[in-house]
C-alpha cells in the first residue's frame, strides 16, 4: 500500500496496547470511563478500535494497519 500523503510504500503492522481498557479514537475532551460500553463511547462521538475491556487478562488491544516511516503517518483498519 502506498502512503496517501507522500506516495511511498507503507509497512503493514499492528498498533498494540496492554494493561489498558481498550483502544479508542475520541473527539477533543473525550474520555472513557471504566464501565463505558462500545455503545456509550460511540454515543459521544468516539470510535472503538478494540475493547472496552473490563476484566483483567483481556486488557490487550491490537489494531492492524500500515505505517509510513518517511512521513510518520499511521493508517489503521477498524
Amino acid at each position: 500500500m502506498n502512503c496517501p500523503s507522500c506516495g511511498k510504500e507503507m509497512e503493514r503492522g499492528s498498533l498494540y496496547t496492554e494493561l489498558g481498557r481498550g483502544l479508542f479514537f475520541l473527539p477533543p475532551g473525550g474520555k472513557v470511563g471504566f464501565w463505558d460500553t462500545k455503545r456509550s463511547v460511540e454515543q459521544y462521538g468516539g470510535i472503538v478500535l478494540d475493547g472496552p475491556h473490563h476484566i483483567r487478562g483481556s486488557d490487550r488491544a491490537t489494531v492492524h494497519g500500515y505505517v509510513c516511516r518517511a512521513c510518520k503517518k499511521i493508517l489503521l483498519e477498524y
